[in-house]
């Protein structure tokens, strides 16, 4: 069970004591993310990201180098559209140095503009990296015309213009801004004992100020309905994104919509898998995944073909989309889904790094963090009619879209097609 304490500055602190383990994990969640950034800077959240590994106060970039290497275990870090998280995982007789090391990393910055310069052209590269994979570029591709012109919309490593225009003063006021201790959440899951650990961490939080509460933006993503495509020829495959509008983290049918998405295309009984490649032949993989944020969520499903499968497997994804909204999700598929789901959920327990890291979630997203009991609970209680309502909503066709990259010519969709293959 998650216990919640809040510091006299604001920060919150997490703890989930495990005891049938040796290890923990310790994560800090920064409250804000790429959504966050000017227009004009996107990019700045994961250039902080990579930056704060490059020089504290205390440590030079090998020496951070070598302190990851003595915890044993892991440290690494991640950008999301709406938070950023640094985490390490190693032995429980190790939290006092990853500790030491993750808040000084967080909390101590000193790089200097050599480090700036070096990091840029690393993620330089690493955006070249993103756009020379189809899948990940088909994705971002369906997310920027999707929900253009709003932040949520717009890719977390930014783009090489802007990444360009990012400076160090833009860099050290977005930390100043941001890092605050009431943006942060440290979160501790593993055979840690509360009374023990907590003298440290306040320790650690006694000089941080708690700064300033920037609250997310009020406006909704607006979906636009649209095909889009990038040519690129030489590819051996076309990859495929197909998505439409689906329900937020806070929406009351999110549990109902994973276990659509999972009826869809959530493992190998799946209606898509087993129509697309299972009966026709036409792919190798194919899969549905569910995205949520505070603001608003999209359906995704991905696949890769030959060129001249492609018709098919648009128009296959279609009919099963079609057939699924006007028949709904059959009773044995919800039977799978929740068990699925709910085998998903207990599995992951096992895990310090997916128990630190979900409470954490659970705590920014909903303010709380969920039981496990209480999560199982409310996977079970979905009805066979919410189910069906919440396809019928998804799958309406008013968002629906597509977007293509590969070597693929004389093929284009209209919305109004795309919605009218589902009506």
């Amino acid at each position: 069970m998650t216990q919640k304490f809040t510091l006299p500055n604001n920060a919150t602190v997490l703890i989930d004591e495990m005891r049938d383990v040796r290890s923990l994990a310790v994560g800090f969640f920064c409250k804000t993310g790429s959504a966050d950034e000017p227009q004009d800077k996107r990019g700045l959240s994961h250039f902080l990201e990579h930056l704060l590994f490059k020089r504290t106060k205390r440590r030079s970039a090998l020496a951070i180098a070598r302190a990851i290497d003595r915890l044993g275990g892991d440290a690494d870090a991640f950008t999301t559209k709406e938070y950023t998280a640094f985490y390490a995982h190693t032995l429980d007789s190790k939290f006092a140095d990853a500790l030491d090391l993750l808040g000084d990393v967080v909390l101590s910055p000193a790089f200097g503009s050599e480090d700036i310069e070096r990091e840029r052209g690393v993620i330089l590269e690493e955006i070249g990296e993103c756009n020379d994979t189809p899948d990940d570029l088909v994705h971002e591709l369906f997310v920027r015309s999707f929900w253009r012109n709003h932040p949520l919309g717009e890719p977390i490593l930014g783009t090489v213009a802007s990444v360009n225009r990012i400076t160090k003063s833009d860099i050290y006021a977005f930390y100043r801004e941001r890092y605050g201790a009431q943006n942060l959440i440290l979160s501790v899951a593993g055979h840690v004992r509360a009374s023990e650990v907590l003298p440290a961490i306040e320790k650690l939080f006694a000089r941080r100020s708690a700064g300033e509460i920037f609250p997310p933006s009020g406006r909704r993503p607006r979906p636009f309905p649209h095909f889009s495509i990038e040519r690129r020829p030489g590819l051996e495959q076309a990859h495929v994104c197909l998505g439409m509008s689906g329900p937020t983290q806070s929406s009351p049918r999110r549990f109902a919509a994973h276990l659509v998405d999972i009826a869809l295309g959530g493992g190998m009984s799946s209606r898509l898998f087993q129509e697309v490649r299972e009966k026709r032949g036409l792919v190798y993989s194919i899969s549905s995944s569910l995205s949520s944020f505070r603001l608003g969520g999209y359906e995704t499903i991905q696949a890769s073909c030959a060129p001249k499968n492609l018709p098919r497997v648009i128009d296959t994804t279609l009919s099963v989309l079609r057939k699924l909204k006007h028949e709904g999700v059959r009773p044995q598929e919800i039977v799978r889904a929740k068990e699925l789901l709910k085998g998903n959920l207990l599995l992951s327990l096992e895990s310090t790094v997916s128990r630190m890291s979900f409470q954490a979630r659970q705590e920014f997203y909903m303010g709380r963090s969920e039981r496990a009991e209480e999560r199982l609970a409310r996977v079970e209680a979905v009805s066979r009619e919410q189910v069906e309502e919440t396809a019928h909503e998804i799958l309406s066709g008013d968002s629906l879209s597509l977007s293509i990259v590969g070597d693929v010519k004389n093929l284009t969709y209209k919305s109004e097609e795309l919605a009218a293959a589902v009506a």
